[in-house]
């Protein structure tokens, strides 16, 4: 159930797709960053704004279930977003993040409370 969450959630990255975000992330979300949900709603929509194209290739580290209804996972993503109005071969940006998630289930959905990240120096490539 959560590998499908994150492929959704990579598909709707690279769909630019804000309400996917508001779903998945929970009224009560708060960070070491001091975000909360609002912030990084808004976050997320000012690089979307930023990108005119994303592509997101994501593997799942490690998943802790913590209970029935309760889990951390770690995730690596690398981002490959575009900026418009650059030429072909310009205004890439690159990067590989490791997520640390936090996760409640609510109603048979599960949702971000909590997260850390950073740029990550692991290469991502397939198994």
């Amino acid at each position: 159930m959560i590998e499908q969450l994150i492929e959704e959630t990579e598909i709707a990255a690279e769909s630019r797709d804000t309400g996917h975000f508001r779903g998945l992330i929970a009224d009560s979300y708060v960070d070491g960053r001091g975000n909360d949900r609002e912030r990084l709603i808004n976050m997320i929509r000012g690089y979307f704004l930023a990108h005119q194209s994303i592509d997101v290739l994501s593997r799942i580290e490690t998943v802790e279930l913590r209970g029935d209804d309760a889990a951390e996972i770690v995730v690596l993503a690398g981002v490959l977003a575009r900026r418009p109005g650059e030429g072909l071969l310009e205004g890439f940006d690159g990067r590989l993040y490791r997520l640390e998630l936090e996760l409640v289930e609510n109603d048979g959905e599960w949702q971000i409370i909590g997260a850390d990240w950073q740029r990550s120096l692991e290469v991502l490539r397939g198994d």
